[in-house]
């Protein structure tokens, strides 16, 4: 069964979240979990206020409950069939709903992201850049005017240092549901003769099997690849945007805004951030 983690804080851009996931489910035929975070935590020390900390994790709960009931009779979800869990925790948003992505094994994290932040957000981080960038499955955000379009016509961004094999293998398990068409867009930020990398992507999709989708491999031009990116998503009327994020040091990323990043908050389409190649283990080279 393919499990989905939704993050709900009870915005509009969460619901537009959990309206994308429970068609994507639908069609994966995956559950749900919808997945709130008490802002806080407490210790033994905070013992005292037990019974306030219980009411509170027991609101939330009921709330997220209700939310999940009410929200899928009023927009017909219910004939859909999607399995929803609910859970609770407390703690930071961001690093809490990243913690428990990675220690449940959730194949995908869909999360709502919001357009304008703050000046602190944009130094250390919003909830979704945060689990974007700690969560090892596919994290696909959503904005709050994102609707759900069944994938035909997919963008997959590669540039000259991105080590892509992984992230097109679970790129492939997630189109094996939808067959769509997808182009793999080279970024070009240099001379390097696009041939090589026009010979790895094929090499890793046709890997285990023939391909049961069209793509083609295109070299990408400009001087402001962001907005390039977006263009051609546009021009080309693309369902989807898939990024491949390059992990950092994460006291360093939180002055170095990424490329992945800059492009999901610059266009509304549904953007899938998948990881690069973890690092090998030097004793296992």
């Amino acid at each position: 069964m393919i499990r989905i983690l939704v993050p709900i804080d009870f915005t509009k851009v969460s619901f537009s979240a959990f309206n994308y996931a429970i068609h994507l489910a639908e069609s994966m035929k995956a559950e749900i979990t919808v997945f709130h975070v008490i802002n806080g935590s407490f210790s033994t020390a905070d013992s005292m206020f037990l019974d306030t900390m219980d009411a509170a994790y027991d609101a939330a709960n009921k709330r997220l409950q209700v939310f999940v009931q009410e929200y899928s009779t009023k927009m017909e979800y219910t004939k859909f069939e999607v399995k929803v869990k609910t859970e609770v925790r407390f703690g930071v948003a961001g690093f809490t709903i990243a913690d428990y992505a990675n220690d449940q094994g959730f194949d995908y994290v869909v999360a709502g992201t919001r357009d304008s932040h703050s000046l602190i957000e944009r130094v250390l981080g919003t909830t979704s850049t945060i689990v974007t960038k700690m969560v090892k499955s596919p994290v696909i955000l959503i904005h709050e005017n994102t609707r759900w379009i069944k994938p035909t016509k997919v963008i997959y961004t590669i540039d000259d240092s991105t080590d892509f094999d992984e992230s097109i293998d679970k790129y492939i398990s997630f189109n094996q549901f939808f067959k769509a068409a997808t182009d793999f867009i080279h970024i070009k930020v240099n001379d390097i003769n696009i041939d090589s990398t026009r010979d790895a992507v094929i090499k890793e999709v046709f890997k285990k099997k023939e391909p049961d989708f069209a793509f083609d491999i295109k070299n990408i031009y400009g001087g402001d690849i962001v907005q390039s990116i977006i263009d051609y998503s546009i021009f080309e009327k693309a369902d989807m945007l898939v990024l491949v994020h390059r992990k950092r040091n994460f006291l360093n990323s939180f002055f170095n805004r990424s490329l992945s990043l800059q492009t999901a908050e610059g266009i509304h389409l549904p953007v899938m951030i998948l990881e690069e190649n973890p690092p090998v283990d030097v004793k296992n080279v």
